[in-house]
């Protein structure tokens, strides 16, 4: 019963230990610090992204104090504070706090991984084995020579570098680095390296250096008698110094420095943040490697005016801060507005000025108008009528009359049932209203083919006020379009016995290997014939015969189907288009040792359209190449002779490239080959490219072109999906 309830008690205990996902983040310095602020930011912009974490932010505040009974206090109060505790990742900004870690793991942190950030010289630092085993961060590397090799180059008569620092623990891990890299250019400047700074005289000692001077700043959190540095004092060094102030850290970008190679605080504090969430999610730590994030150069605008320097002279891929805005920036609402505005300005202004002139001439224009309304629509040869609602004849134009054989004033107020009644009743006899409609008709005497468009008109009020009628006469229309159908279908069969002509060639030369083999069976069985042969030699003769008629029965069978015409438009595959199509002719393309390679790219391509003349138009296009190599080949004998067919996807196009390796088409000529009669060959007639545009774009609705080409030619055949 008593294990039951201390169960029971520890329950909620349990429970609340378990959905804790706590992360803390252990500062060396003080919240208010740039330094410490920033990569507080970077940190909690990652944990936005992880809602179910917890953020705690502990100081220590080590800028301000750093006496060792202040250090024995915090560690009293922190043992008392998280050795109770369990966080999933300790997150550590900056050597005091690492090595207050490292010296507390177990007995504080309960051994909780560490990740670290803004820690230098992290290759010194004595750290037992079984703690860095669960260690990972980012290195905090100031760029030291790539500062000065800035410093030379902006200020390329350099005299002095005068390098300030202090006695800080973060100054004193890099204090060897500055002074063992700076020696690289101690014969081309003067450098002094001083970290015994008066805060109260250092503007007046920056300011005696000689001409041509430049100061680095590092870092200044405690001066020579020990008290605390504040910002406000900072930036007052920066903005009084006669000479421009380079700094290694972006925290003081903005401040009155003129820029840098700089270790920015907020990066350091995201990467630290997101190596942190890679090992609450399981990574192990030894596969989470210790980083060093590479510097950025940064420059502040306003620095670089103040002393005169050319932005031409900063390093390639620099940011610049404070760049002014340009006028269109800095007045951008106003320029917007008076765009929008002006659009109304102008309407109003040319308003006002129609309507003056309208009132000064309005009667002349309108007579003006109605005449040439006249006469444009007494010239009009179609019949021009508009009725009112109840079906009265309103006005017409002179056509009408002449049709009828009545005059004008004889047929207006009268009913169009009794004027047209024929007309009417197509019309008037169906309850939708019907706008279009092709019919033959009698008017008058007269009887022919007419279009009738009809169009409702409405009045001032948006009312219905009646219908104008056209009736044209579409007769020697409806013949000439006949008349060019015909023509049209006798040039696509021209063009397609010229090329069934090339195909029965090629058929010829697929047929003479089949009867050659067929010759030679039939004379082994007379030889056969001559000497005892059983059943089965019998047997196998015929068979042998059999195979090569069934290859030439089925070269037929394809032939057939090239030649027949696709009854009407249908779904169908190019894949399998131009396979056949290539299957009918490839003796003659191998007969001429030309290679056909086609990328289909693993895909099936399906088009709409006719499948018959759409295979006319890729072996017109084929037959152009061949032709093309054959002139080539007469030139270059050892010519390696090759057509690609590429078929691919573009918007909402299915495109098919065939490009060749022969003589090419001239630049000029691109256009002009798809024009009837042109021809560039002795004995062509220039209507297989034509006959092939004519297929592909007005009956397919597609699109054919001839690209440019280094090499050969290349032509485009696009279709609609």
């Amino acid at each position: 019963m008593l294990y039951k309830l201390i169960l029971l008690l520890l329950f909620p205990v349990f429970i609340f230990a378990n959905s804790q996902k706590d992360i803390l983040l252990l500062h060396s310095y003080n919240i208010g610090l740039k330094w410490t602020d920033n990569i507080t930011k970077g940190v909690k912009g990652v944990f936005e992204n992880h809602p179910k974490y917890e953020l705690t932010i502990e100081c220590m505040d080590s800028k301000k104090t750093t006496s060792k009974k202040y250090f024995e206090t915090l560690t009293k109060l922190y043992e008392e504070k998280f050795s109770s505790r369990h966080y999933e990742v300790i997150l550590v900004a900056d050597n005091y706090a690492l090595n207050f870690v490292i010296n507390n793991h177990e007995k504080i942190f309960n051994n909780s991984p560490i990740v670290f950030c803004g820690v230098e010289n992290f290759e010194d630092i004595k750290i037992p084995k079984k703690i860095k085993e669960k260690m990972t961060g980012i290195i905090e590397y100031k760029q030291i020579t790539k500062n000065i090799q800035v410093v030379s180059k902006i200020i390329p008569n350099l005299d002095t570098l005068y390098i300030i620092s202090d006695d800080t623990l973060s100054s004193l891990a890099i204090k060897n680095q500055i002074i063992q890299e700076s020696k690289k250019f101690a014969d081309r400047f003067n450098i002094i390296y001083d970290n015994k700074i008066d805060i109260k005289t250092i503007v007046n000692k920056v300011n005696k250096l000689p001409d041509n001077s430049a100061v680095l700043f590092t870092s200044l959190y405690r001066d020579i008698k020990g008290k605390y540095v504040t910002y406000n004092k900072l930036r007052e060094l920066f903005n009084k110094s006669k000479y421009p102030v380079f700094a290694i850290n972006k925290i003081h970008l903005g401040e009155g420095i003129i820029g840098g190679v700089v270790v920015d605080p907020e990066e350091q504090g995201k990467l630290a943040a997101q190596k942190a969430f890679e090992l609450v999610k399981g990574k192990e730590i030894q596969n989470i490697p210790i980083d060093i994030p590479s510097s950025k150069y940064y420059f502040d605008y306003n620095i670089l005016e103040k002393f005169n320097i050319d932005s031409s002279s900063l390093p390639e891929n620099s940011n610049i801060i404070n760049i002014p805005k340009t006028f269109f920036e800095k007045h951008r609402k106003i320029i917007d507005n008076t765009f929008l505005l002006m659009p109304i300005f102008v309407f109003l202004i040319m308003g006002l000025i129609v309507n003056i002139i309208k009132k000064i001439k309005l009667e002349n224009r309108l007579l003006e108008q109605s005449k040439l309304d006249k006469v444009l629509l007494n010239n009009i040869q179609s019949i021009v009528y508009w009725e009112s609602t109840d079906s009265k004849l309103l006005g017409c134009n002179d056509a009408l009359c002449t049709f009828l054989d009545f005059k004008k004033n004889e047929i207006i107020e009268k009913e169009i049932g009794y004027i047209l009644p024929e007309v009417n009743d197509l019309f008037y006899k169906n309850e939708d209203f019907i706008e279009e409609l092709e019919t033959q008709i009698k008017l008058g005497t007269k009887e022919f083919d007419a279009l009738i468009r009809r169009k409702k008109y409405f009045n001032k009020d948006n009312i219905e006020a009646g219908v104008v009628t056209i009736i044209s006469d579409v007769t020697k229309i409806k013949k000439l379009e006949n008349q060019r159908k015909k023509n049209e279908q006798f040039l696509i069969h021209r063009s397609k016995l010229s090329e069934m002509g090339e195909m029965i060639t090629s058929i010829a030369h697929q047929w003479k290997t089949p009867l050659i083999e067929i010759s030679t069976i039939a004379q082994e069985l007379l030889y056969k014939r001559k000497k005892i042969s059983t059943i089965e030699d019998t047997k196998q003769t015929v068979d042998d015969i059999m195979t090569q008629v069934r290859y030439m029965t089925e070269t037929i069978d394809d032939f057939r189907d090239f030649v027949k015409p696709s009854a009407k438009k249908s779904k169908f595959e190019i894949n399998a288009a131009i396979f056949e199509l290539l299957k009918v002719v490839e003796h003659n393309i191998k007969y001429n040792y030309i290679d056909v390679n086609l990328n289909f790219n693993n895909k099936s391509f399906k088009v709409y359209g006719y499948p018959n003349e759409f295979k006319q138009c890729i072996l017109s296009v084929i037959n152009n190449s061949r032709d093309s190599i054959l002139k080539r080949k007469k030139v270059e004998e050892d010519l390696e002779a090759v057509i690609n067919i590429d078929v691919v996807d573009e918007d909402n196009y299915t495109c098919i490239y065939i490009k060749d390796n022969g003589i090419g088409i001239k630049e000029k000529n691109l256009e002009r080959i798809f024009e009837p009669f042109f021809t560039s060959k002795k004995e062509g007639d220039g209507f297989g490219l034509y006959m092939v545009k004519l297929i592909i774009e007005d009956k397919m609705d597609g699109k054919i072109e001839a690209l440019k080409s280094q090499e050969g030619a290349k032509i485009k055949i696009s279709i609609n999906k």
